[in-house]
This record gives C-alpha cells, structure tokens and sequence, in this order.
C-alpha cells in the first residue's frame, strides 16, 4: 500500500440495489488509488443486496480494508453519519450503491485540496451511465446539466451554479474528515436532500471546489427515476432553501427567494390541477 498517500474512506450507503452493487464494490476494489478503505452499510435491504455485500467482503477481506455493518432501515441521512463516524481516512468521499468510481478521480480530488488548504471539500464530473452499464453521455455536467463547467472555477460562480442549477453529477463529492467534526456540516436527519444542503453550506462560506474531470459513472435507471415523488422534492428543497437563506448575502439571499418562488408556484399549479381533476371526476 502506498503510504505517501493519505489515507481515503469510500463510503458506501447501500440500499436495495442488487442489481448493481457488485459492479460499485468492483470498481472500488479496482480503482487506481492504493491507500483506501471501504466503508459499507446495509441501510436494511429487502431485496438480496446484503448477501452480495456478505460475499463479496468474505472474497475481499485480504485485498482491502473492509468496515461492513447490515442493520434495519434508518434512512439515508443517519446512515451516512454513521458511516462517516465508523472510517479511518483524512478524506471522505461517498459513493451510491449503483455508481462506480472511475480511475484517477480520486487521485485529482486529494490533490487538489492538498493544494488549496482553504477548501473543506471538492466535486468533479461523472459520466452518464444506464441500467446496462452503457455509457449515455461522457459528461454529466455538459451533455446531461447543460452546464458551463468554466463557471465552476470561481467561488462566486460556483455558488451561483449550486444556488440557482443545483448541478451536481451524482457521486463526485470528497472532503476532509474534519469538516464533518463542525456540527453544522453534519447531515441533517431532518431534511430529506441532505446533498444540496450540504452544498448550500460549503459554498456559503466558499468551503466548495472544483476539478474538471470525470470521476465517478453516473447510473440513472428506473429505481431512481420513478421513486421520485415530485411534490415531496419540492418540499423538501424548499425546507433547505429556510434552513440555510440565513447564511448567505443579501444578493444571495434574493437568488434563494427567487428559487423558493418558483417551487411554491409549482407546487400550487400540481395541487391545483390535482384539484381540478377531482372536481371533473365528482361532478
């Protein structure tokens, strides 16, 4: 093992995805960064995705450094805290259960907050992937977001992007361990997109970078396509919006009113045509 290398945790909150959790330990297992632990919770599966985990840990135990825990269902939220609670490394990077990592990512990632002291945690770019592991789109940010990556190099443009866009490309996120020792980037177990909160924060206090480069597969298929209830999303981002509209700037504070606008108005047309679809079917 390559101990010039800081150590990095990979964490891995998996739930009912049997289909593809092999193919992310694999690509853990595989990918290019020597010095690295998993760290796995079963966040209690129904499906058989606990005993690929269970096999593949006993086949793997001796090639790498495994910390794996199955328990009841907690939700994401709590299982990502205590995934953080139960790793080694300096730097933390999470990794859903159906994406994969891609080699030199991490490598780039360290080496950039190594670089730039002043950043807690750093995002990059994934490649859009399907359900049969084909590639979709090379760049998630570009052909997916339609997103101009060359605002992402400036701290107040990357606030802007994570404000306004919200782009994020799925797993591209590492950061140093200590940032979750500050109980305000702790995840909160109250707010069901844990992510953009997170990003509101990092980038309240310009804690958030950059690097261009692809360093994860981005998996998009029908478990996390058409679980997704709209109205709840919506609720939801708006329960972020209040929970961290006090950290920004006046400015700031105005482009998260405006999305907070937006979101109320959709939330009323869907309620109102929900309205008016029930008033068709009873009159």
């Amino acid at each position: 093992m390559a101990t010039s290398q800081p150590l990095v945790s990979i964490l891995v909150p998996a739930y009912n995805h049997e289909d593809y959790v092999l193919k992310t330990l694999n690509s853990i297992l595989s990918n290019s960064y020597a010095n690295k632990e998993v760290v796995i919770i079963n966040d209690g599966s129904t499906d058989e995705t606990p005993n690929i985990i269970f096999e593949w840990v006993k086949k793997n135990h001796n090639k790498i450094d495994i910390i794996y825990k199955s328990r009841e269902n907690l939700g994401v939220v709590k299982t990502l805290n205590e995934l953080i609670s139960l790793s080694n490394g300096k730097y933390i990077y999470i990794l859903a259960s159906d994406d994969c990592l891609l080699d030199g990512g991490i490598e780039i990632m360290v080496s950039y907050l190594q670089n730039n002291k002043e950043k807690m945690a750093v995002i990059g770019d994934s490649a859009l992937i399907n359900k049969e592991s084909k590639i979709i789109f090379k760049s998630t940010l570009k052909d997916y977001f339609d997103a101009r990556v060359e605002k992402y190099q400036s701290d107040e443009n990357l606030r802007n992007e994570i404000i306004l866009r919200w782009s994020v490309a799925g797993s591209v996120f590492l950061a140093r361990k200590k940032l979750y020792s500050f109980p305000e980037f702790s995840y909160n177990d109250k707010l069901q997109q844990e992510d953009w909160d997170m990003y509101l924060k990092l980038v309240s206090k310009n804690y958030l970078g950059f690097v261009e480069f692809c360093v994860s597969e981005y998996r998009i298929h029908e478990k996390n396509i058409s679980r997704v209830n709209h109205k709840s999303i919506i609720i939801n981002r708006l329960k972020v919006i209040r929970y961290n509209i006090f950290l920004f700037n006046f400015l700031d504070k105005l482009k998260l009113v405006y999305i907070g606008i937006r979101l109320s108005i959709t939330l009323l047309l869907s309620d109102f045509r929900k309205f008016r679809k029930h008033q068709r079917l009873i009159s």
